[in-house]
């Protein structure tokens, strides 16, 4: 039971003892309801009773039985409010341990710091992919809400190392900075960088000048969300029905879906010319981009040869992509 119904039902049980011992001091000392009401107080309190007490044999017995019940009740009613102030507190502190406990057991999970407006669309898109992420957040009550949503978070400065490591940044494979101040970015930049060389870090920026900061300390990806929410709002007038194909396949909620593999040496698809993979006629997923060197190469020939170190951008449907990672060739 809930601590609040625990306190519901101890008031309850007082309210009815009280009414009890009323009619019950009533009907065995014929007391007049205000006394008889006093002496049930000084019967369930055990305060000891003054001028009015029971004189009558029934009305002691009835008193020794109500003080029994009325001590038990009381104790009862003690514990359930004792329990509804500090049970919250005694959870979320549990809570707390176990969270950590989780994170402390993460591998190549990502971490988002700052969820804020954007830092929370981040979130809900890590949610619907499934990828294994916590978040790191200094404001208490945003950190609470996450707690109560069940999802990992560090409560501090993103941009302090005792606070990227109590994440996992060391052994961590992405991650995200939300945060709203450029000084900040770069700060978090530098130092999860120099915690973790080889963690991609996705940024965001307000200007081009910090954009080029921060790729020059080693952000994978610059983000300027100012920049890109007016460009789509250009293109939702201009080009509506392309805007709205874009975010249907890279939404994932429909049968139509992308993906894309960078291509690892050691793969068999590393060397292969389009023409001998076969891959529409195989899968049914179709190659529409090859990123080769910061170039995109988007009209491809089957000719075209995979290399070691291209990220291959694929269109289909979920079928056909689930049928793409079953290959043997991958």
């Amino acid at each position: 039971m809930e601590p609040l119904r625990h306190a519901l039902l101890a008031f309850s049980a007082l309210s009815a003892l009280a009414v009890a011992g009323v009619a019950g001091f009533s009907y065995f000392e014929g007391l007049e309801p205000l006394k008889a009401l006093y002496l049930t107080v000084a019967t369930l309190t055990t305060v000891g009773y003054g001028d009015v007490h029971p004189e009558t044999y029934a009305g002691r017995i009835f008193a020794t039985a109500l003080m029994i019940s009325g001590v038990g009740v009381g104790l009862y009613a003690l514990t359930a409010i004792v329990e509804m102030m500090f049970e919250g507190r005694l959870s979320e502190a549990f809570g707390i341990v176990r969270a950590k406990k989780s994170i402390s057991k993460m591998k190549n999970h990502k971490i988002i710091c700052g969820a804020g407006r954007t830092g929370k669309v981040v979130i809900e898109e890590f949610l619907r992919e499934g990828v294994e992420f916590v978040v790191i957040e200094r404001n208490s009550r945003i950190v609470a809400d996450l707690r109560r949503r069940g999802i990992p978070v560090v409560e501090g400065d993103a941009t302090k190392d005792e606070v990227l490591r109590e994440a996992g940044v060391e052994r961590a494979s992405g991650l995200v900075s939300t945060l709203p101040s450029d000084c900040d970015n770069i700060l978090l930049c530098i130092s999860a960088r120099d915690l973790n060389p080889r963690i991609e870090i996705a940024t965001r920026a307000s200007s081009e000048e910090a954009a080029k900061r921060l790729r020059s300390i080693g952000a994978n990806r610059v983000v300027m969300v100012e920049a890109i929410g007016g460009r789509r709002l250009a293109k939702s007038l201009l080009k509506p029905a392309i805007l709205d194909f874009v975010d249907f396949v890279t939404a994932g909620v429909g049968e139509t879906s992308l993906e894309s593999l960078t291509v690892e040496p050691h793969m068999k698809i590393a060397g292969k010319k389009m023409k001998d993979l076969r891959l529409r006629e195989r899968t049914g997923a179709m190659v529409i981009a090859i990123i080769r060197g910061g170039k995109i190469i988007s009209n491809i020939s089957p000719e075209e040869e995979i290399k070691a170190g291209d990220t291959v951008v694929f269109i289909g449907s979920k079928k056909a992509l689930k049928r793409l990672e079953e290959l043997e060739f991958f």
